[in-house]
């Protein structure tokens, strides 16, 4: 079955998925596309095929020849996108961050789950292969007990109006701040106990760095860096007993690398073994093959990104946001 997608935005990120989207021709059809610009509109029409193409998102989802809406428009629009979408029956992949807070998430899930929907979050990393390797490594024991988690994510992107204002959904946490936070999520393997949050936010409110020290259930500690002042290492590290983890590129892992202590007359791990992270296209395919093969299997949630982690990872950004004194209910 190929299934015909549609998709409301036609900005940067649209632009990378539709040259994904193109690359599975047996899988997806790039049927109809949505923008409030008529020349982005006409772009993509010219540009990657797609067959219909409409100047409103409420005649896009009306179309019932779709099987797939795709969302990349802003944050603060993605509450009412992926409402617009549900009401009109049609599936929904939207791009994180999922919505504003987790009110607006569990109102949408609640939803998918009535009307028995597909809706899956856009997160790539949550999808790579890159995780697949980390959990077995730490599966079969190689770095021993972990106990502690880092990461960073940062990108000089301040001046951006999307990110500079707080009605857009700007500041660091909701846009590049949560792929640290899966990161660490994704490898603690329990459930959040305590977080502080040390922040400074712009002159209008928006959260311009963040630094987050977490506790886990299961004894492990974690911390994470955010800004969007300037570029960071991108570095995430998993410490346990044995060694350590080390991943070149957390928002798209190019190289694992593992340190271990084997020679115990050192007081320091060493470089043991490495693995290139090579992907197919360019990483975003994991996550458009997941959906085919959820969706045709008649599931409704992707199995790499189940909606209650979505909801997890949105009620910690809530509590992240709420003691920088961003979000203010």
């Amino acid at each position: 079955m190929i299934l015909k997608v549609g998709f409301i935005g036609a900005g940067n990120i649209a632009h990378t998925l539709a040259e994904t989207f193109l690359q599975y021709k047996d899988k997806f059809e790039l049927y109809a596309v949505s923008s409030k610009s008529e020349d982005k509109l006409n772009e993509f029409v010219t540009k990657y095929g797609f067959k219909k193409a409409y100047k409103s998102y409420e005649d896009l989802v009306k179309d019932k020849e779709i099987d797939l809406v795709y969302i990349s428009t802003l944050i603060k629009d993605h509450y009412n996108h992926i409402k617009l979408c549900l009401e009109n029956n049609r599936n929904v992949l939207c791009e994180k961050a999922f919505t504003f807070n987790y009110k607006e998430a569990k109102e949408l899930v609640d939803l998918a789950r009535k009307k028995n929907l597909f809706l899956g979050e856009a997160i790539w990393t949550r999808y790579m292969p890159s995780r697949g390797i980390i959990l077995n490594l730490l599966g079969n024991d190689v770095i021993g007990k972990v106990y502690y988690i880092e990461a960073n994510l940062g990108y000089e992107i301040k001046d951006k109006e999307r990110i500079k204002n707080p009605k857009l959904g700007g500041g660091a946490m909701l846009d590049v701040g949560v792929y640290p936070l899966n990161f660490i999520d994704m490898f603690a393997l329990s459930k959040l106990k305590s977080l502080k949050v040390i922040s400074k936010l712009n002159e209008e409110g928006v959260d311009e760095t963040d630094i987050v020290n977490m506790e886990y259930e299961n004894g492990v500690l974690a911390q994470f860096f955010t800004t969007i002042n300037q570029a960071t290492s991108r570095e995430g590290f998993i410490y346990g007993e044995k060694g350590f983890i080390k991943v070149i590129n957390i928002n798209n892992p190019e190289k694992i690398e593992i340190y271990l202590r084997e020679d115990k007359s050192k007081n320091y791990a060493s470089l043991v073994s490495s693995f290139n992270i090579k992907e197919e296209f360019n990483g975003y395919e994991y996550q458009l093959l997941e959906t085919y093969n959820t969706i045709n299997s008649s599931k409704k949630e992707n199995p790499s990104m189940i909606l209650d982690e979505t909801l997890k990872i949105m009620s910690i950004v809530d509590e992240i946001l709420h003691k920088a004194h961003y979000i203010n209910y």
